[in-house]
């Protein structure tokens, strides 16, 4: 339109200009003005066909906006270990652990989180030995989708193979790679009292049969609370696993259980978080009794503390704690693979410390001092730096 404008504005002034000439050069002069103006109009049009046609593709092609809000986030972890136990060969080994996820909304009420990790198909470590140059296995850690509609009033229906969905995660009943597969509702409001209830229920398949499966139904619920200035946090849990006592092989890993007890955890758990003049300062505690249990060695327990939080560069974390796990207290193919080689009947010490070298480096160690279920002490050294991306 502006060049149109400005040809008419040129041939108007030519125009005048040789108004005096006569109406017949006069008369040549408007039409090819005319000509001019019908070609100009052509080329608008023709460009705002190609506008409109663009716009149309683009708009098929367009990225969903889900896609444009994935967000990619993993971890990289290099560890040295050191493993002595009475009786067998000290044990030097280098570790590597990888994982690499995708996280986003599909809409307003679904979410879903993707993961890969190191380690193979064990349950409850994606660590990977370095070894011989050999290439490593690359499985799927996590695949699940987080339903949260307004229907649920706050609550989360997540489906898959699922981040832990527990309050406690301390390793006494689950390691803390583990990422249990199956059905879990969960709820956590703060009231206007200042009072935050926390509950959760869930179904987790842990061995597909032609018969009955070998299926966990847990449950818990808790609540924290402002007194003074600490925070309290107590709870209770259910950890039932049906079919246990004739399929019972699927939860240990060592034979450390007894053949055919059954497994119905009764746990009991608080935490009180402080501050120490300025570090935050934590003292927690569990214990468990399995209520199905083939034996009298059915209870565990564990309380420790821990000193500081590594978040920024220069940050500091340090903690303790002991436990003593019975023999058919909880199934050994699941708690902490670390400590005691993950085998029931044990207890110890552990002590752990973290540095955060700079922004999204860590570096860690930690320490167990544990007696086995053969009255066997087993002592582990760790050493790791911890990347993040």
């Amino acid at each position: 339109m502006k060049k149109r404008f400005m040809i008419m504005a040129a041939t108007a002034i030519a125009a005048l200009s040789v108004q005096a000439q006569g109406s017949d050069e006069l008369a040549v002069l408007q039409k090819q003005l005319n000509e001019l103006s019908a070609k100009i109009a052509q080329m608008e049009q023709s460009n705002t066909d190609k506008i409109a046609k663009l716009e149309e593709s683009a708009a098929k092609n367009k990225i969903p906006d889900w896609v444009n809000d994935t967000k990619f986030k993993g971890d990289f972890r290099y560890r040295y270990e050191n493993i002595s136990t009475d009786g067998t060969n000290s044990k030097d080994r280098q570790r590597v652990r990888l994982r690499v996820g995708a996280y986003g909304s599909v809409n307003d009420y679904v979410d879903y989180g993707v993961r890969l990790a190191t380690g193979g198909s064990s349950a409850t470590s994606a660590n990977q030995d370095i070894d011989g140059g050999t290439k490593k296995e690359i499985m799927l850690d996590q695949y699940y989708v987080d339903l949260h509609p307004d229907l649920l009033m706050g609550s989360h229906l997540i489906m898959g193979k699922m981040p832990q969905p527990w309050i406690d995660r301390t390793g006494l009943i689950w390691d803390g790679d583990l990422n249990p597969e199956g059905l879990a509702l969960t709820y956590k409001n703060t009231y206007s009292n200042g009072v935050t209830l926390m509950a959760n229920a869930g179904s987790f398949v842990i061995k597909e049969d032609k018969g009955d499966d070998l299926q966990l139904w847990a449950a818990q619920l808790a609540g924290e609370a402002k007194v003074g200035d600490a925070k309290v946090t107590l709870g209770v849990s259910d950890f039932y696993y049906q079919n246990a006592g004739s399929k019972g092989a699927a939860l240990t890993t060592s034979g450390a259980n007894t053949p055919g007890t059954g497994f119905n955890l009764v746990e009991g758990f608080g935490k009180v978080s402080t501050k120490i003049g300025d570090l935050p300062f934590a003292v927690n505690g569990q214990y468990v009794m399995n209520v199905d249990a083939a034996s009298s060695d059915d209870t565990a327990y564990l309380f420790g503390f821990a000193l500081g939080k590594a978040k920024n560069k220069g940050d500091w974390e340090a903690g303790y704690n002991y436990r003593d796990t019975g023999a058919d207290a909880v199934p050994d193919g699941f708690n902490d693979s670390d400590f005691a080689n993950g085998l029931a009947g044990s207890h110890g010490h552990s002590f752990w410390a973290k540095y955060q070298i700079a922004k999204n480096l860590q570096g860690g160690l930690t320490y167990m001092m544990a007696v086995d279920n053969a009255d066997r002490d087993v002592n582990l050294f760790q050493a790791d730096l911890n990347f993040k991306f």
